[in-house]
């Protein structure tokens, strides 16, 4: 999608595979650090269930602390994914979320898109000098 300084390019043609994104959404759904290693996750698994991508966050982020993941934090992730990033995530049209199901699935991802996402995930996990 090509953006222009008040959104999306009028004369750019949308196309079903590419999230539709005003610039502020884009800016939104890519704000939180969580949300982007959502993303990540799911860009190489391209899709999951809620369970698992609260599991993997939980011992990413005792990763970097450098602690052990408890049950308790695995349970703040569940509730901050179902009640704030997911449907973040979803009215951007960046995943699809079967609440019924607990399934989640990346939508069409434009690439430059995927590589900023990629990017940015890298960066958080590279040391500092």
């Amino acid at each position: 999608m090509v953006y222009s300084r008040n959104g999306a390019d009028p004369s750019a043609r949308p196309t079903d595979s590419l999230a539709q994104l005003s610039d502020d959404r884009l800016y939104q759904a890519l704000a939180s650090e969580t949300r982007r290693r959502l993303l990540f996750f799911l860009l190489d698994e391209k899709e999951s269930t809620v369970e698992t991508v609260a599991t993997v966050l939980a011992g990413w982020d005792a990763d970097e602390t450098g602690s052990m993941s408890t049950a308790s934090d695995r349970e703040r992730i569940l509730i901050e994914l179902s009640h704030n990033h997911l449907p973040r995530l979803e009215a951007a049209g960046l995943v699809s979320h079967d609440r019924g199901e607990g399934e989640i699935r990346v939508e069409s991802i434009d690439p430059l898109l995927a590589a900023l996402i990629s990017k940015s995930v890298d960066s958080e996990q590279s040391p500092e000098p």
